[in-house]
């Protein structure tokens, strides 16, 4: 078999798995979308007489792989960056253009016979916030009562009704660069001076929700058919009880491998099923009435982390033999762990040339401030 991975060039998961797949003796080509066009080249060729076959120069070689790859992993695809020599007129539509290729290469290699994590048309319906809360509550999940608006007297309507007590989350991914810190918008209360202004309600829509009290938090990791729940510590600090992940993992959550109640397990898995993945890091939240209430599911989330904190959990060995298995049904057998995140963290496949030092727990690199496609 051979694995494509698309990634972006910071991404440890990618050298962890490609680290795995080699030691199987298992082909993988990485493409780095963010550098092209500005690193590498690729191209279509399309004959009378000839199927559709892609060329991509992927990490270190220039490789055909549309004929042998017969899985991808859409780990990451960010959009192009144009060469900063470019005349600033030509930026946009080099970009552009850089982009439409990618996309375009996407939806090509979707047409064969490939195993996909995620499909392509579930990863872009998945990455919707209000499409997983709403898939959530069809399964049965319990969700925050949530509203999703730029009506300034709407939104205000609903902080009044919960009596001040409602949350704001982005609708997507923020973040602020200055000349030395990266500054990254996470979900947080919301006071009636916030809400002041209409223009600052206005021109950005956003979600509203209400707070859900907690006693811990989950962090659930789809592979397959397999959930690995993780207990996480998160009211331990008022620095992040309102979202874990502001500590940036430089603070010990103590993941702990927790058992689902079994109709939870299963309404996850529906939700799965629902959007269409066979791979997403969900969140939940425990109540101290010890009710479970559905956050999001990141279709494409971070995991390893979890394992590098608690050597429990087996997350890089289940999500390697899963590609290797090509089985959207495919369920974990612990037992024969062959690759332990630690190994990989030994070799010197674990040092990222691209950051300022090797390992998982790193500042926020330059892809805060990409853009996926």
């Amino acid at each position: 078999m051979s694995v494509l991975i698309v990634a972006d060039p910071w991404d440890v998961h990618v050298r962890a798995v490609a680290w795995a797949l080699r030691q199987r003796s298992i082909d993988s080509a990485v493409w780095y979308t963010h550098d092209y066009p500005q690193k590498h080249a690729a191209s279509f060729e399309i004959g009378a007489e000839q199927a559709l076959t892609p060329h991509l120069y992927c990490a270190h070689k220039y490789q055909s792989f549309a004929a042998a790859a017969d899985t991808v992993w859409l780990r990451r695809w960010y959009r192009p960056e144009a060469d900063p020599s470019l005349h600033p007129a030509d930026v946009k539509f080099a970009q552009n253009e850089a982009n439409e290729f990618v996309q375009s290469m996407m939806h090509a290699l979707n047409d064969g016979a490939r195993f996909w994590v995620n499909p392509l048309q579930a990863k872009q319906r998945a990455d919707r916030k209000p499409v997983q809360l709403a898939a959530a509550r069809a399964v049965g999940l319990r969700i925050p009562e949530t509203l999703i608006s730029n009506e300034p007297t709407r939104i205000r309507a609903f902080f009044d009704q919960h009596h001040g007590r409602i949350i704001y989350k982005p609708m997507t991914a923020a973040s602020w660069r200055s000349e030395t810190e990266t500054h990254v918008s996470y979900t947080a209360p919301v006071t009636a001076e916030v809400l002041a202004e209409d223009a600052a309600l206005s021109n950005a829509p956003a979600i509203y929700q209400t707070e859900v009290h907690k006693a811990f938090e989950l962090r659930v990791t789809l592979i397959g058919r397999t959930l690995f729940a993780a207990r996480l510590e998160s009211q331990q600090s008022d620095f992040y009880k309102t979202d874990w992940r502001a500590n940036m993992l430089t603070q010990n959550l103590l993941p702990a491998p927790f058992t689902l109640p079994p109709t939870v397990a299963e309404r996850c898995l529906a939700l799965a099923d629902a959007l269409g993945v066979v791979f997403g890091c969900l969140d939940l939240i425990v109540t101290p009435d010890d009710e479970y209430v559905f956050l999001e599911i990141n279709e494409m989330g971070q995991f390893l982390w979890v394992e590098e904190e608690n050597e429990a959990f087996p997350l890089l060995d289940c999500f390697v033999k899963f590609l290797i298995s090509r089985d959207p049904a495919y369920r974990y057998q612990d037992g024969d762990r062959q690759f332990p995140l630690k190994a990989f963290m030994a070799s010197p496949d674990a040092a990222l040339d691209r950051l300022p030092a090797p390992g998982i727990h790193v500042p926020p690199p330059a892809w805060f401030h990409m853009q996926e496609s």
